[in-house]
């Protein structure tokens, strides 16, 4: 029973590596941040501050927006969602180490490592959502507004991620001028990353869940 209570916070761990690492990646590609940290990222540039401390401040707002969505649902629990974002926002510079070699020159190239960028971020929200121990803020809005539409993670994910982008978008014509962190690839991976989570889920929850207990 311990051994199975410990093999499901190893495999968060490893859903957080995986979704740090395609975050990575998809600045790599160059072809627009990841919808994850693409609202932080333009809000960096505007309030001239660490990717890290804009992501905090997006962390907690992303909570206290599950709190009043969720009220008493709320598992309070859910608060180290503020421990890991901030794991998360450093394990990005990790991560940065780890894909430093990745340089695509082309536009197929640029596309390639976009596509699994999605792949990467994918099988790492699969693999968080599946444990549910402590979701990463974004994520943990995203599971909020399933349960209150009571819809399918996979469903609500690309139309919360679109309006990230969006915004992101929205703020970065207004305060800088021109368009930060944001493109075509941006888009994509809003529209996709939640469709392969399904898929993802059809075919490898089963697996998963013989490493652990519910």
């Amino acid at each position: 029973m311990q051994i199975k209570k410990i093999s499901r916070y190893v495999i968060y761990l490893i859903s957080l590596f995986f979704i740090s690492l395609g975050a990575a990646i998809s600045i790599k590609a160059n072809l627009g941040t990841s919808p994850i940290i693409c609202l932080p990222y333009v809000s960096s540039l505007i309030l001239k501050m660490s990717v890290g401390t804009v992501c905090l401040i997006f962390n907690v707002i992303f909570i206290a927006v599950q709190v009043i969505l969720l009220r008493s649902g709320f598992e309070r629990r859910q608060y180290l969602q503020i421990v890991v974002g901030t794991i998360f926002s450093l394990s990005i510079d990790f991560s940065m180490m780890l894909v430093s070699f990745l340089n695509p020159a082309d536009y197929l190239s640029q596309f390639a490592t976009l596509l699994l960028s999605c792949l990467v971020v994918a099988f790492g929200v699969m693999l968080e959502v599946q444990t549910e121990v402590v979701y990463l803020p974004p994520d943990g809005i995203i599971v909020a507004i399933s349960k209150v539409l009571k819809k399918e993670f996979p469903k609500v994910k690309p139309f919360v991620d679109t309006s990230f982008v969006l915004t992101a978008a929205i703020l970065s014509i207004v305060f800088l001028g021109y368009l930060a962190g944001v493109r075509e690839g941006t888009i994509i991976s809003a529209l996709i990353i939640g469709p392969i989570v399904k898929v993802l889920q059809t075919y490898l929850n089963p697996y998963v869940e013989r490493l652990y207990e519910k």
